[in-house]
């Protein structure tokens, strides 16, 4: 492979780092109730030994879950890796000029309302990618659940499957572009004693998708065989290089391919 490829391949890796294995992370829409969804990540990167700052951010509380709030990313005044938005649709747009001029580098949007419910809301879903790819920022999501990195004990998600136990840290990264088949392969892992390195899923894909998902997890180094749910593929050439990219560092890839027929389904 020529060095100019394994130098972008080494710049993608690392461009993802941030939102994958994050150093800090900022909660917007926290909530000091841990049932809610803007209250759940709070409770997991608190429970479950996220070892960098965690900022809720909430311009309604000065304290949330017994951690420092803030009311804006910018006022944090730290460097953050990644920005979990647990907000209603029509506040997001204000958050993330917020987080640009914060300068976070990712942003989890679990928020819903975009191209999986209308044509209007697909439009917004086209400027919200726009304008994130302009201020470099990458987003997962949105209308997704999030990711977790277990090695770190990074949780961005609100997931109830946590509720009844973890996962045991392991070599097995998974991604998923559906959130419910997610949480039922997460479930089945916690069961059967398997050990997961990452847990990812896409949602509407409006900045990453699988491939990109897949190809950071080939060069994850806590990663040693890749799972992956795939409805479908928009980009044929980034999954073709995210795959080879796993062959050539010797790990597995199994994925479950949807059907999108009822007789291709059967």
């Amino acid at each position: 492979m020529p060095d100019n490829n394994v130098t972008e391949a080494q710049q993608r890796f690392a461009a993802l780092s941030p939102i994958f294995a994050p150093s800090s992370i900022a909660i917007v829409g926290a909530s000091d109730t841990v049932t809610k969804i803007g209250g759940i990540p709070v409770d997991y990167h608190k429970r479950f030994g996220f070892q960098g700052p965690i900022y809720p951010v909430n311009p309604k509380g000065s304290q949330i879950q017994g951690l420092p709030a803030y009311p804006s990313l910018q006022a944090i005044g730290a460097p953050v890796d990644v920005a979990i938005f647990a907000l209603p649709a029509n506040l997001v747009s204000a958050a993330l000029d917020d987080a640009i001029a914060a300068g976070v580098r990712g942003i989890v949007l679990f928020t819903s309302g975009y191209a999986e419910v209308s044509d209007d809301g697909a439009a917004d879903q086209m400027a919200l990618a726009a304008k994130v790819r302009a201020a470099g920022i990458r987003l997962l999501g949105p209308n997704c659940l999030g990711l977790m990195n277990i090695r770190s004990g990074v949780y961005a998600t609100f997931a109830p499957v946590l509720y009844a136990g973890q996962v045991r840290p392991g070599s097995i990264g998974l991604v998923s572009q559906s959130g419910a088949f997610g949480g039922y392969a997460y479930s089945l892992a916690r069961e059967r004693g398997i050990g997961l390195s990452q847990w990812i899923t896409t949602g509407n894909e409006a900045d990453l998708d699988f491939a990109d998902c897949l190809e950071w997890l080939a060069h994850d180094p806590n990663t040693r065989v890749i799972m992956g749910y795939m409805e479908g593929c928009r980009d044929g050439f980034k999954l073709r290089r995210a795959l080879a990219a796993a062959h050539a560092e010797k790990k597995p890839v199994v994925i479950v391919k949807v059907g999108r027929t009822a007789i291709g389904a059967q």
